[in-house]
């Protein structure tokens, strides 16, 4: 690394090695108590180190599955999973977190394979034969010349190197390596670098999605993010026109993920009767969302998935600020710029035979341009990105969003996402009632209804509101 490092510094360093070892007791995510030797100048177990055991449990027991960690530090991490039936192994830079973590997984009677080194002296194999890769990255800014410094093996472990951060770093290996479906990623890092590396995680396809928060006193945030491949058995097919992208997917064989793009769409359709008028060039879309027997999420949590998963892509693909995209409940997306116009809207659909149930929503977004208003109704246009990347960017977070879904801790993050977005939105565009009385938005129940201030029941038909300030 490049750290300011002088001849004192190597003698402060031989001082520090010197030390004797921490003994250390640390409960796991499931309430274990580990004793842990910790060499001096290793990273103990702090409160990242928790915050990644516990979204690691959400992966359920290892049962035989593969765990390698970058970083092993202490070695707590490894010790929870191989408790939990994982293969583990691992690496680190610094030699004696290396030489307690091989003698601490060997005194619990587990095999393990723990090298020195880095992310960057790894090979393929390493990684490639892992189903998870686990990393509590080094997220302190690197020390300057001018700063005060820890010791060179220290600096190692706690200061990123890499410029745009080191979830970027992983996120480069994961494209190397030999293609599997079913690989998880999950690591520590700034809130900040998470945001830039879902950015960029959208583009390469993989879902990147924050499982757990911890928010220090000084203000300083960490998030635990899973990355995984988006719909990796999925097939995404481009045709030159057709009448109804949604209704062409209720057709033949399809799995979860299958979408349908085209170039024209001569029949598109809005809720209930309404038509979708588009151009050659817009984004004219249908994804299969759901396919197989009951349970299936909630309609009105598929709608808000749908409208949060297009929110991130505009802003991952740096189309658009957050601040301007407006959430219309239940299913409308608006862009608020010298005025607020319409972009595009979700038509979700079902049909049901016997058991069996397939879900298809359809996206329309204006990207030609074209007249003001359609009926009445202000039209917003994006110029500039072409279809078939919003719609891979498209694919990539209404993956996660849905992923969401599945479990009760993701139905609750997402529904206080779309519960923000809509509250905003009804403030911005004057949510009322069939008289006129403000609504004011202040849950989504588990079915995803909108529940309204001074009101028993959920809203879930946009006919039971008007707006104010929207046609």
């Amino acid at each position: 690394m490049d750290a300011p490092f002088a001849a004192d510094d190597a003698e402060a360093e031989r001082l520090r090695l010197e030390r004797p070892a921490s003994e250390v007791v640390w409960n796991d995510a499931k309430g274990r108590p580990w004793n842990l030797t910790v060499p001096p100048t290793v990273y103990p177990p702090r409160e990242d180190t928790d915050l990644l055991a516990r979204t690691l449990l959400n992966l359920g027991p290892g049962a035989g599955r593969t765990a390698f960690e970058v970083g092993v530090g202490s070695g707590a991490l490894l010790l929870q999973m191989a408790a939990d039936g994982w293969a583990v192994s691992g690496c680190d830079v610094h030699p004696y977190a290396v030489a307690a973590t091989r003698s601490m997984l060997a005194d619990q009677g587990h095999d393990s394979h723990v090298r020195e080194g880095d992310l960057r002296d790894l090979d393929d194999e390493a990684l490639g034969r892992a189903d998870l890769i686990l990393w509590n990255t080094p997220y302190l800014p690197p020390v300057s010349v001018d700063e005060a410094h820890l010791g060179p093996l220290e600096e190692a472990s706690l200061s990123d190197p890499v410029p745009e951060g080191a979830g970027h770093a992983l996120l480069a290996r994961l494209a190397m390596l030999p293609e599997r479906r079913d690989r998880t990623a999950m690591l520590v890092l700034r809130e900040d670098a998470a945001l830039r590396l879902r950015a960029d995680a959208t583009k390469e396809g993989w879902c990147c999605v924050v499982e757990g928060r911890l928010e220090f006193d000084d203000g300083e945030r960490l998030v635990a993010v899973a990355l995984t491949k988006a719909w990796p058995h999925a097939t995404h097919h481009l045709v030159h026109s057709t009448g109804s992208t949604n209704a062409d997917l209720f057709g033949d064989e399809r799995r979860i993920g299958d979408s349908l793009r085209a170039e024209h769409q001569t029949e598109g359709r809005g809720r209930r009767t309404a038509s979708w008028a588009s151009n050659g060039g817009d984004l004219t879309t249908s994804w299969v969302l759901h396919n197989g027997p009951m349970p299936m999420p909630p309609h009105g949590l598929i709608q808000a998935a749908c409208g949060l998963a297009t929110k991130d892509a505009l802003v991952d693909l740096g189309l658009l600020e957050e601040e301007r995209i407006v959430l219309k409940w239940p299913n409308d997306v608006l862009v608020d710029g010298t005025r607020v116009g319409k972009l595009g809207g979700w038509l979700i659909e079902s049909r049901q035979q016997g058991k069996h149930t397939r879900v298809v929503a359809g996206l329309g977004l204006n990207l030609t341009e074209g007249p003001d208003a359609i009926d009445g109704t202000p039209r917003s246009t994006l110029i500039g990105p072409e279809a078939q990347v919003l719609h891979a960017a498209l694919s990539v977070r209404l993956c996660a969003r849905l992923n969401e879904l599945h479990s009760k801790r993701g139905r609750e993050r997402l529904a206080a996402e779309a519960l923000a977005a809509f509250q905003s939105s009804a403030t911005r565009l004057g949510m009322i009632d069939e008289e006129g009385h403000p609504l004011s938005p202040t849950a989504l129940d588990d079915q995803g209804g909108l529940c309204v201030e001074g009101r028993e029941q959920p809203l879930h038909d946009l006919d039971a509101v008007g707006w104010r300030f929207w046609p």
